[in-house]
Formats: structure tokens, sequence, C-alpha cells
């Protein structure tokens, strides 16, 4: 077991035996909820200590109170390679799982997650070795790993309750409709982007004004929130996947779907997305799903599909991204990498998160979110939709993939008293109320406050400026931080490093 002593800086703990997975797990649970940076020191004493627990108990019989000294990130170092010897004498290799008492996939892991702390804390090179032994032949490069916190301090220039802060803004921005260096493509199709030369991406600031982003908050901000709890959602280890499906007629040729169904149909009509996302007009469902995230968690690198892909990719026209809160969790990377492309993207574009911020982009593009790096309080959450031209509703008694969205069925209290569907009213019951009914309800206790910030607050229609996101020349990389060109080829998707 390994013997794992507080330092005085960080988070006041006992000293305590824990065997190498119990302390993979708690590394990765203080990694999630680190306050300090302290604590991201403590997580990196903790991997390395289950990753070298064993040999360090083999070779010096010793306490290893100080974890992770007898492991180097020096290249030349064989720490990682144990040696044994055959029944003839030759000295052979033993494998990962024997190091440190962990499964070959336990220990993978762990050794992941070191290598990520390593990347986004500027030792990639020294993260070189230890990848390569992994079996990764190309990594996310340091412009996306390590990202530069002066773009994300950038973006963020409202606090969490959407308030202006005294950050000056240097992230460029335009009134939508002008022209910018990523509009007209000679070779665009009819969604804008056939060659991947200009970007899938599109970025509206300052799109939901203070009540409408209130009334989201009201929903998706806290975790404990009844969405949540009801689909019985978590990060590590992830939920099930769960959407739901709004048919875009109805949406907007009705009141039926309240406050959320007008906030689609604004993101539908929009000129400025249409002008650049001409498909756009061609939807006629809208799915709707939604994250909640801690700081350092992220999304791996995907392609939007119906049902997982299960059954065949298939892609939206468009999906966009609502970032409810601000100042927490890293930033999403869209790329310029479609499905039948023989190699990796080439080129990529951040968009951080922001209080008010909707993003656009080409539904038939590589993206993920990057997990935040450094240490950084509350909870990344995000409204996703994806306009799709049709899609398939998929009903179940679960939380599943495309079901349809209660609505009428869950507005009427009298429909059943079952615990389940009285649930998914709560949520539902919140999106679908227009929300002046919502912010003025006495049962609110922020009621006052909302309505006081409806009086001041300007229409999402009108109010909104063009953003250029963050563009990325150089997406992926070799181990050793050249450029990953698309000479080198197209990798297995698990022979390429992105953290999580």
């Amino acid at each position: 077991k390994i013997k794992v002593k507080a330092m005085a800086e960080d988070r006041p703990t006992t000293t305590a035996n824990v065997s190498p997975i119990d302390a993979v797990d708690e590394a990765r649970k203080l990694w999630l909820s680190a306050e300090f940076t302290s604590d991201l020191k403590t997580v990196e004493r903790l991997y390395r200590g289950a990753l070298s627990s064993s040999k360090s108990r083999a070779r010096t019989n010793t306490s290893t109170n100080n974890i992770g000294k007898n492991e180097s990130d020096h290249p030349n170092d064989k720490d990682d390679d144990d040696d044994d010897s055959d029944d003839n004498g030759n000295r052979v290799k033993k494998k990962p799982r024997l190091h440190s008492n962990l499964k070959k996939s336990e220990y993978k892991k762990a050794s992941e997650k070191l290598a990520l702390l390593m990347c986004q804390s500027g030792r990639a090179k020294k993260a070189k070795d230890r990848l390569s032994k992994l079996g990764f032949k190309c990594r996310l490069s340091r412009s996306v790993l390590d990202y530069d916190e002066e773009q994300y301090d950038d973006a963020d220039d409202n606090d969490a309750d959407g308030n202006e802060s005294n950050k000056k803004n240097k992230i460029k921005k335009r009134k939508p409709g002008t022209t910018s260096n990523a509009d007209d493509d000679a070779d665009a199709d009819k969604n804008g982007n056939k060659d991947g030369s200009s970007c899938p991406c599109y970025i509206l600031d300052n799109y939901l004004n203070q009540h409408e982003i209130q009334h989201l908050r009201s929903v998706f901000q806290s975790l404990s929130a009844n969405y949540w709890v009801h689909h019985n959602y978590n990060i590590e280890p992830p939920s099930p996947y769960f959407s739901y499906i709004l048919p875009l007629s109805e949406s907007s040729a009705s009141n039926k779907y309240g406050f959320i169904g007008k906030l689609i149909h604004n993101i539908y009509k929009n000129k400025h997305i249409n002008s650049k996302f001409p498909r756009l007009k061609d939807a006629t469902q809208v799915e709707m799903w939604a994250h909640n995230r801690p700081h350092a968690s992220g999304h791996q690198l995907h392609f939007d599909s119906d049902d997982e892909g299960r059954g065949g990719v298939r892609n939206p026209i468009i999906s966009t991204i609502l970032y409810i809160t601000a100042g927490c969790g890293g930033p999403s990377l869209v790329t310029n990498q479609k499905l039948t492309d023989p190699h990796l993207a080439s080129k990529g574009w951040l968009s951080f998160p922001k209080n008010e911020r909707l993003i656009a982009f080409d539904g038939r593009y590589l993206h993920g979110v990057i997990p935040g790096k450094g240490v950084k309080s509350g909870r990344r959450v995000t409204l996703m939709f994806a306009f799709w031209p049709e899609i398939r509703i998929r009903h179940g008694d679960e939380p599943g993939s495309a079901r349809p969205f209660p609505s009428q069925k869950y507005r009427n209290k009298n429909h059943s008293s079952r615990s389940s569907e009285k649930a998914v009213e709560e949520w539902a019951q919140k999106l679908v109320l227009n929300a002046p009914e919502i912010s003025q309800s006495p049962s609110s206790p922020d009621a006052d406050k909302t309505a006081d910030n409806n009086q001041n607050s300007s229409s999402s229609s009108s109010s909104y400026t063009e953003t250029n996101p963050i563009e990325i020349d150089r997406v992926y990389e070799s181990l050793g931080g050249k450029c990953w060109s698309k000479s080198n080829g197209l990798p297995e998707y698990d022979a390429v490093f992105q953290g999580f």
C-alpha cells in the first residue's frame, strides 16, 4: 500500500495507507473537485505513487512517504519498464498489470491521466516517453491541451451572474453580417465548407438576455436540479446518453413548447446563422440535450450522429451550444475533419465558455470539449440543439436517445400520480412555460431579482455580437511536438492521445 502524507499547503487530510487503485480513485476525485493549485500537486503524487508503488517496495523495501520520487520524467528513465527473468535466465519485461498491483486497463488509465496533467502544465515533452509506451502515435497539440489562459480570460468578460467585469476583451468582435476571414470560401458547398479551409463554426455573444439566461440556469445550473436527478446524470463513469426531440413546425407555429420552443425558433430563423449555414432551412426537427461538468472534465472528440451512430453515422445539419455558465471548464474544439477524411484535422477553432454565448457549427465535423486546465470553481453547464432534416423519435420508459419531448402529456398535472412522471413534469414544465410566468411566480426565490433584471434586459434577437473563434493551425502533434501533417496518415483512433 501507498503511504500518503499531506503537505502543509494541501487540503487538510490525515496520513493514511491506501492501495494503488484507491490512490488512483482518490486522485481523480480530488482533481475534479480541486480548489487550490496544491491540490493538483497532490493529484500528481497520488498517480505517481500508484504507478510506482510495487517497484519501490520490491527494490527498496522501504516506506513511500514521498510519493513520486521513484518515478522520473527523464526520457532515459526506465521506471515504467520493470524487468524479470524467464526460465532460461533471459531478461524479460513485466506486463503493466504487474507494475503496481493495478490491472492493465487501470494502469493505462492512470498513466494517461498523469500524462494529461503534464501536457497541461508545460511538460508535454516529458510525457513523450510515457505516451509512447502506452501505444500512442500522436497527441492533441500544445495549443489545444495547454491552451492559452489569457484567451480564456478574454472570453470570460462576465461574472457568474452575467455582469460585466473589468477585463478587456481582446477577442475580435463585429456586427453580425459583416465579412470575416472565414467567410466566402470559393470552394464552399451549401453549408459553407467543402474542403475544410473555411471556418465551420459561428459564434454570437450576448445571444441571451439576463432574463433568459437566469431562466435556463433555474433548470440546468444546479447539479441537484430535477433535470439531472431524474436522468441519473453522472460524469465519471458517464451516464447513458439521453436527448429529446422537438418538431420545428410545432415549436414555431404554436405555443405548445413555450419558452424552449421560442428559443429554438429564434435560432432556426436567425438570418446570420442561416447565411452561414444555408441548409438550416431544410431542418424539420431539433434534438436537445445538456451537460453539467466540473472544470477538469472533457468530452472526447466525436461526430454528432443519430442515436450515437448505431446503424450508421448520420450527421445533423448544424449543432449549437449555449453556454449557461462561464469561468469554468475547457474550451469547445471544432475541427475541419470529417468522417470520410483520410487524414487528421489540419485546423481547429476554440470557443471558450462565456455567459450567453451561442456557437453553431456544421454537424459533419469532428469536435469535443477540452478538459479544463489548472483550477477553477463552478460547473461548465451547456445546452445543445442539433437541427435535423429528419430524425426518428424513439419511445421508451427510460431516458435514452431521441425521446419525444414531454410537453402536453406532462403539462396535465392530473395525468398520473407516478413519481417518475411527476419528476419529468418538473423540469419539462419549467422549459415549456413562458419565462415571465417563472420569473414572476411567488414560489421562485429569485422572482423579484429576475423581474428587475428583465426590465433592463434587451431582446436576444437584437443585442448579440459576432465573435471570431480562436483558430488553431496545429490540432495534432507527434509525441515529440512536431506538427502531424497529412503525409503522416490517419492513425487508429486509440493511437491519438486526447487526454480523456
